[in-house]
């Protein structure tokens, strides 16, 4: 066995890990993520899936950049419009930053999981990240979460930073990775509950955040989400309204049994055995909470918050299963610097092959849709199947029975996926939402809205 030594750093944490081997080592592992990503960005060439609605929205959105849209913040169609103008329209082109996004994310990880426990829980933090089953599917579809997420792994490494060495520009990079992070999705505003609570736990926390350095970061993240506030003023704050009724707290009745079910679709988020460790490791942190690590306090600050406000959500109300994903990023470099021993590191060895197994079928499946038709799961695939058709059939309708004032559509993900899939094709007509109550349930009934709505 390699000798253990001191590595790292840091200035208040004595860290004491065994040496990684070569064949395992931070830099390996981001050449293994760099393989993965540029795999997933090939795979999304090839495939012959077809936007889902959602990601035909914010394509649509990325056609009129403004500074925030009815049910998002700006940041999605922003980089959708980057993009595009590179690549073009094509499908693989919209989805582009997904995968390079959670490259990013994954090395952030590794970084941060190097500096806090040393080079071994590094390779694993970003192993493990990279091979999420939620992130796997992050890594396909364009959606906020693949842009939130790596975002919020850079604040948590410029926080850590920023607490290490109490260096200003670390401030500056922590506020502007929140201040992008919730222009792409308002649920990075769970960092500033983690960063209080981790104020709470950590007299260094507190030292680094609660002055100048704390005061450069809150500025920053001000300058930057101020034009997203400035917009949702002018537009009855919709973005916001519309982030609030999604908690939809009070609209359900109570129901215990919604954490179970929650706490299941975890088991598909972040995989079983990633679940399963970062169970005992909260157990753990109540067991031994009075003689907690800095380590330990940093990383739990960060992944308990969103999983303790989601579980009483789904209580309460309802709760989409990734809806916690905000607590994966400091989850993962919590697991990997605990069971990352050579020898007690069987769990994230076994978690690593499980989760490499289910990306070769998601590739599979990518690549060759109608082997899930041949095993029963076409069903899961139909909502992003057969959109090119379904337009050609509809403008060919148009044209020969019009001419007509509009294509009518009352279904917000059919008139997306048509809005994209209509593009290139002569219709004879504008395509319109039939707005179905006075006033705008969502984005296409506030952009594109019918003339002849129902009052």
């Amino acid at each position: 066995m390699a000798p253990a030594h001191r590595t790292g750093y840091d200035p208040f944490i004595v860290r004491v890990q065994t040496q990684s081997p070569s064949q395992f080592s931070p830099r390996v592992v981001l050449a293994l993520i760099a393989a993965l990503t540029a795999l997933r960005v090939a795979a999304l060439a090839l495939t012959p899936l077809n936007l889902h609605g959602d990601e035909a929205q914010y394509w649509n959105w990325s056609r009129t950049l403004d500074w925030g849209y009815y049910s998002k913040p700006p940041l999605i169609a922003w980089t959708i419009a980057a993009t595009t103008s590179v690549f073009g329209n094509a499908e693989w082109a919209v989805r582009l930053a997904a995968p390079l996004a959670q490259g990013v994310a994954a090395a952030v990880l590794c970084v941060l999981g190097r500096r806090i426990y040393g080079d071994l829980a590094g390779a694993w933090a970003g192993l493990g990240w990279a091979l999420m089953p939620g992130v796997q599917l992050s890594s396909i579809v364009i959606s906020t979460d693949a842009l939130v997420l790596p975002l919020w792994s850079i604040a948590l490494l410029c926080l850590w930073r920023l607490v290490e060495t109490r260096e200003r520009a670390w401030a500056v990079g922590l506020g502007a990775a929140i201040g992008l992070g919730a222009l792409a999705k308002y649920s990075m505003f769970y960092f500033l509950i983690g960063a209080a609570l981790s104020c709470l736990m950590s007299a260094r926390t507190r030292a680094a955040l609660l002055g100048p350095s704390g005061a450069v970061a809150a500025a920053v993240i001000a300058i930057l989400i101020a034009p997203n506030m400035a917009w949702n003023a002018a537009h009855g704050f919709a973005t916001i309204a519309h982030t609030a009724s999604n908690a939809a707290i009070g609209k359900h009745p109570f129901h215990p049994e919604g954490l179970f079910f929650f706490v299941v679709e975890q088991l598909g988020v972040a995989g079983p055995l990633h679940v399963a460790a970062l169970t005992y490791l909260f157990a753990d942190a109540w067991r031994r909470r009075a003689a907690l690590t800095e380590a330990d306090r940093f990383l739990f600050s960060f992944a308990a918050p969103a999983v303790a406000i989601i579980s009483v959500q789904a209580i309460l109300s309802r709760a989409n299963a990734n809806w916690a994903v905000a607590a994966y990023p400091a989850a993962i470099v919590w697991i990997a610097g605990r069971f990352a021993a050579p020898r007690s590191d069987r769990l994230l060895k076994a978690s690593a092959a499980l989760n490499a197994g289910l990306a070769v079928i998601l590739f599979v499946g990518l690549l060759a849709p109608g082997l899930a038709d041949a095993a029963g799961f076409g069903n899961a695939l139909k909502r992003v199947r057969a959109w090119p058709e379904t337009a050609r059939v509809v403008a060919a309708r148009a044209r020969a029975q019009g001419p007509f004032t509009a294509i009518m559509v009352d279904n917000r993900l059919l008139y997306y996926d048509l809005a994209y899939y209509l593009r290139d094709q002569e219709s004879g007509a504008p395509l319109r939402m039939w707005q179905l109550d006075a006033a705008p349930g969502n984005s296409a009934e506030m952009s594109a809205p019918d003339s002849w709505s129902r009052r």
